[in-house]
C-alpha cells in the first residue's frame, strides 16, 4: 500500500515567506485604496456646497493654475478620462455658471474652455474650504511624516506611470 502526502504550505518556509509578501502587499494596496477614496469623499462633500464634485474640480483648477482655452479633447488628454465623460462634466460646470465653451479660432471645428467672468471669487471660496480641510488633516502629521509620505507617493507615482 503506497500512501501519497500531499504538500503542506504551512510547512514550507517558501510558501510562508509568499504569503507574507502577499499579505502585506494587500494592506498596502487597501491602505492606498482606502486613503484615496476617503479623501475623495470628503473633498466631494465639502465641494457640494459649490455644486461640484472632485472631477469638475479638477476641470476648473487646470483652467485655473495652468490657463484658460484648451480645448474639450486637451483638458481630457490632460485629466486622462474619455471625451464623452469630459463633455458631461463640461455640461454641469455650464449649467452651474463655471465655465463657457467658444468655438476654437484655431480650428473651427473644436470648442475650447473658458471659466465665466466672475467666478474667481467663488472658485478662491472653495479653494479656501479645501485648504482648511487639508489643513485638518495634514497638520496632524508631523514633518517627517509627511516627508516620507510624499517621497514614497512620488515613487509610487513614477512607477506607475513607467508600467
Amino acid at each position: 500500500m503506497t500512501i501519497r502526502t500531499t504538500h503542506d504550505s504551512r510547512s514550507d518556509p517558501m510558501t510562508q515567506a509568499n504569503d507574507s509578501v502577499q499579505q502585506y502587499e494587500g494592506e498596502f494596496t487597501r491602505l492606498v485604496f482606502d486613503v484615496s477614496r476617503l479623501w475623495r469623499s470628503q473633498v466631494n462633500e465639502i465641494l457640494s456646497t459649490y455644486g461640484l464634485t472632485a472631477s469638475a474640480w479638477a476641470v476648473l483648477r487646470i483652467l485655473r493654475d495652468e490657463g484658460e482655452g484648451r480645448t474639450q479633447k486637451e483638458l481630457a488628454g490632460e485629466l486622462g478620462i474619455e471625451g464623452p465623460t469630459l463633455v458631461k462634466l463640461l455640461d454641469g460646470l455650464e449649467r452651474g455658471d463655471w465655465i463657457e465653451r467658444r468655438v476654437s479660432e484655431a480650428d473651427r471645428r473644436a470648442k475650447t474652455i473658458w471659466l465665466k467672468p466672475g467666478t474667481q471669487s467663488r472658485i478662491e471660496a472653495a479653494d479656501h474650504d479645501l485648504a482648511r480641510f487639508r489643513h485638518q488633516v495634514i497638520g496632524e502629521l508631523t514633518d517627517e511624516e509627511k516627508q516620507s509620505y510624499m517621497a514614497v507617493s512620488r515613487q509610487l507615482r513614477d512607477l506607475l506611470r513607467s508600467q
